[in-house]
């Protein structure tokens, strides 16, 4: 009897099962200039996607039964773009601390939902948010619930009293607290043991690594860049949260006592960093550690800062101070040969120009292929070290054209590797294709 029970419940299950699979797609894309990310060169080749990831590239692939195949007419298939350093969250009238005064967290979301999408328009499939609670958001893009760029956040930073995330006016006393710490916007963590339990926090919140304000920062009152923020034990406790969620940990600084610090506690990547000498730069080179470069904000924005609609006289003080030594750091970091990657930092005002953060470095000195690769291959490999306990997308690697990686590609009409400048051409963007999804098809 009980052998004719479970025969009965198969012959149930089985067809119901049967429905839920899914069937495979695939999407076909030929007649394309194909750039893999990896070094300068193009080829021309077909791309196979399958599902979500890239099956395969070559030359005459045959499409599979029931695939869709796309005439890419010549165009330069590239990954998609890779913002490194957005605060989706901070993106209020009042900029840094997303109108604290006069808006709730339901408008603060909006304008996030609002940005990811301008984001979008403009070539980036994937963004690293880095300081702000976007954890929620992030969550329900890997879900499945809202559509945007892929997130990986860091939550609120870490930031010391008085530090780049104390976003509290000046009159608040001890104990009490304000709206963007009561949203997680901002923390603040002094000492081992809160730092701990704020790390702990947002891990358990799915944060794929963690960020350190070091040092002072511009767009922020009480912190002079002069200052460091957090001793050598705090950010060593920091690094070992870090470590036993297999992830890693990024700071915001500009001088060389806060980046040496924050390097001999452990960790990977120096976000600005404008103001810090040849010699620390030859030290992130010789360790590895990678350079997040705002090229657009350090040596455009910050060139005339007093024009910036919500900068204070002392904050016009401090991003005049960034842009004197943004030049001279960039040479050196071009000349020891550091290991980049582009972040915008181009949140409020900016997030519309976004992209400039990338054309911007031509006049750096950087070739066409090195700027691209800044915001995908090498944008790429950091993602990565958010895994595998961390990063919210593991079954491939991102920013490359290769079999197994994500199907997350671009074809421009006009090819951003013959002139950078392509990417800020209205309509350029010819086909994007997301998660194996195609989102935009203007090919016809």
């Amino acid at each position: 009897m009980r052998i004719l029970f479970l025969l009965f419940t198969l012959l149930i299950i089985n067809p119901l099962l049967a429905q839920d699979k899914q069937e495979d797609t695939y999407v076909l894309i030929t007649n394309v200039n194909v750039w893999d990310a990896k070094g300068k060169d193009v080829v021309k080749a077909d791309v196979l996607i399958e599902n979500n990831l890239i099956q395969k590239v070559g030359t005459n692939l045959k499409a599979p039964k029931g695939a869709t195949t796309i005439d890419g007419k010549g165009g330069t298939l590239t990954p998609g773009l890779i913002d490194m350093h957005t605060h989706i969250m901070l993106n209020g009238p009042d900029a840094f601390y997303s109108g604290s005064q006069h808006y709730d967290s339901y408008t603060i979301g909006a304008w996030a939902y609002r940005d990811m999408n301008m984001l979008m328009d403009q070539g980036f499939t994937s963004i690293r948010d880095i300081a702000g609670n976007s954890l929620g958001i992030a969550k329900a893009r890997v879900n499945g619930v809202i559509e945007g760029p892929r997130i990986w956040s860091s939550g609120p930073a870490f930031s010391s009293t008085g530090g780049h995330g104390d976003a509290g006016p000046w009159n608040q006393l001890p104990g009490e607290t304000n709206q963007p710490h009561e949203l997680m916007n901002f923390g603040v963590a002094d000492g081992k043991d809160e730092i701990i339990k704020h790390a702990r926090w947002n891990f358990r919140h799915g944060a794929a690594f963690a960020k350190i304000m070091a040092g002072g920062g511009v767009a922020s009152e009480f912190d002079p860049l002069e200052i460091i923020e957090y001793t050598q034990e705090e950010m060593e406790t920091i690094v070992s949260i870090c470590n036993d969620n297999k992830t890693y940990a990024t700071i915001h600084a500009y001088r060389d006592d806060a980046i040496n610090r924050a390097i001999d506690a452990g960790v990977k990547c120096v976000e600005h960093g404008f103001l810090m000498s040849e010699e620390t730069i030859k030290r992130m080179a010789d360790e590895g550690i990678w350079l997040s470069l705002q090229g657009y904000v350090s040596t455009v924005q910050f060139a005339a800062a007093a024009q910036v609609p919500w900068f204070s006289p002392e904050q016009v003080r401090k991003a005049t101070q960034v842009n004197e030594g943004a030049v001279q750091m960039i040479e050196w970091a071009r000349k020891h040969k550091l290991k980049i990657i582009s972040g915008g930092d181009m949140f409020a005002e900016n997030t519309p120009i976004a992209i400039k953060n990338l054309t911007i470095e031509k006049t750096l000195g950087f070739e066409n292929w090195e700027i691209m690769q800044h915001a995908t291959y090498n944008a790429g490999q950091v993602l990565a070290m958010s895994g595998p306990a961390r990063n919210p997308y593991r079954e491939g690697p991102i920013g490359v054209i290769e079999e197994g990686a994500y199907a997350d590609v671009i074809i421009w009409e006009k090819s951003p590797l013959d002139d950078i400048d392509n990417l800020e051409i209205k309509g350029n963007i010819k086909l994007m294709v997301q998660d194996g999804k195609v989102l935009k098809n203007i090919l016809d």
